[in-house]
């Protein structure tokens, strides 16, 4: 298949998950009366965003692992996809330690709650972030590719520990 096709077919898969997310907001909100409406527009509209965005991101699974396999042969682009999922995992390491470390304590000043922040979103999404590392592990075209992305896959695991710690171990009160 010709690199055009390639890119016509992946360009394709977006869209078609743009539209059926579009659809899928239009029939969530034609399932409200408009008394529903008016009495719970911010409660809807809320609920259309998170349906809407999450069929999207369903659906541009298959287009995104197609495209991620049209690269396959394409070295150079797994060796910086992997560098940076490489980064992506120290970084967020760092974040989710300083996260556990500074609980509560140093949150009052504006560079350690974002600091604090930042570490507990990269917690939340570790499952995800496992998962993704694990597949793309699995489509990354040479060995040493593929070990980056399964070292990736161990640091997340260590930020869904520090996650653990984080939201379950007992903190003293103040």
């Amino acid at each position: 298949m010709s690199r055009a096709k390639q890119v016509a077919l992946v360009f394709a898969g977006y869209l078609l998950a743009f539209v059926a997310s579009g659809l899928s907001a239009f029939f969530y909100d034609r399932s409200f009366s408009p008394a529903d409406s008016q009495a719970m527009s911010g409660m809807i509209a809320g609920g259309t965003m998170f349906l809407a965005g999450g069929v999207f991101c369903l659906i541009s699974i298959v287009p995104t692992g197609l495209a991620l396999w049209f690269l396959r042969e394409s070295r150079r682009f797994w060796a910086a996809f992997s560098f940076a999922g490489l980064l992506f995992a120290i970084v967020g390491l760092a974040l989710s330690i300083a996260a556990v470390t500074t609980r509560g304590g140093m949150s009052r000043e504006p560079l350690f709650a974002l600091v604090s922040f930042l570490g507990i979103v990269q917690m939340f999404g570790s499952p995800l972030w496992i998962g993704g590392f694990l597949l793309f592990a699995l489509l990354a075209p040479a060995r040493d590719l593929r070990r980056r992305m399964l070292v990736a896959a161990a640091i997340e695991v260590g930020i869904a520990a520090c996650g653990l710690l984080h939201f379950f171990a007992p903190v003293a009160p103040i």
